[in-house]
């Protein structure tokens, strides 16, 4: 459990994160704020490496290309469907990712012919319930295609996560596996401005430090991210990541001036009840799991000693 709580600081950094990029989307294109969100990482991650005397070398390359591809995939998607959708449409149907991974986990249950985790699937329904409430989203007939391209970004983020399960199964450590997704990152950011946007442009004073901020907010919440997904409970850090909502909104209101509703009060209180009670249910599971583990060792000593 304790591994999933990384998802809360994940959540307030890429809060802040989100803040930085509006904060410099009016001078930057979309793939241009891809490559600094992701070369800020190559760098400091590349620095700290050199400087603790640690290596990039991994014998697992290919799973680390594949999540790189799926989490810039992801990213691009996401960045092209903002500028297409309502913000709060746009959002919600972004967090159907954790409804994804509830329905998964209870096929995966059912064809194991094993209890399914019902009690975070429900926190889980009444999470998005709450971002529901906050966001409410709104379409229209033009909605149609960007909606269901924000919906495959969601089924792509699922394939991630499941692939940093993989990698954190096989000891990778998390920073290993956001210097390769930053890598992949930055050349396709870099490739992708020019021969899809208008280049690369300079940055003025505040701009520049929109980018710092950016990317050290970005860097930081892929390693929080990924020692949540890869280490911990999948489905509890799921629920704790729509604490990225109430996050924006007290961020919002005091960096934005912008106001929060009685009506988004009671959605951001759902999302809070959600994740406590997610966290209690896992926490309750594990202990009830560690009692079982001891009780069967307690047996089996004494088996042995009889015999």
């Amino acid at each position: 459990m304790k591994q999933s709580l990384w998802a809360l600081a994940a959540a307030l950094l890429f809060s802040f994160m989100a803040a930085f990029v509006k904060l410099t989307s009016d001078q930057l294109g979309t793939l241009e704020l891809v490559f600094y969100r992701s070369i800020f990482g190559v760098l400091s991650i590349g620095f700290f490496v050199w400087k603790s005397g640690l290596s990039v070398k991994t014998p697992y390359l290919g799973g680390h290309i594949k999540r790189s591809v799926l989490g810039t995939l992801s990213v691009a998607l996401w960045f092209y469907t903002l500028g297409k959708l309502p913000f709060g449409t746009n959002m919600t149907l972004i967090y159907t990712t954790p409804l994804f991974m509830a329905a998964n986990f209870i096929i995966l249950a059912l064809v194991k012919h094993q209890r399914a985790p019902w009690a975070l699937v429900g926190a889980i329904v009444a999470g998005f319930a709450g971002i529901v409430i906050v966001l409410q989203p709104s379409f229209s007939n033009d909605d149609l295609i960007p909606a269901l391209i924000c919906l495959s970004v969601s089924l792509v983020d699922l394939a991630v996560y499941w692939q940093m399960k993989e990698l954190g199964n096989l000891k990778e450590p998390s920073w290993r596996i956001v210097f390769y997704f930053t890598i992949f990152g930055s050349l396709f950011g870099f490739a992708g401005s020019w021969i899809l946007e208008d280049g690369m442009h300079v940055p003025d004073a505040m701009a520049t430090l929109g980018i710092l901020g950016m990317g050290l907010c970005a860097t930081l919440g892929q390693i929080c991210t990924t020692r949540s997904y890869a280490y911990g409970n999948m489905l509890l850090s799921s629920c704790l990541g729509f604490s990225a909502i109430p996050f924006s909104a007290v961020i919002s209101y005091f960096l934005f001036d912008e106001t929060v509703t009685a009506t988004a009060l009671a959605g951001m209180s759902l999302i809070i009840a959600a994740g406590m009670t997610a966290s209690v249910t896992t926490k309750r599971a594990e202990k009830a799991e560690e009692e079982k583990r001891a009780k069967e060792a307690a047996e089996k000593a004494a088996a042995e000693q009889t015999a």
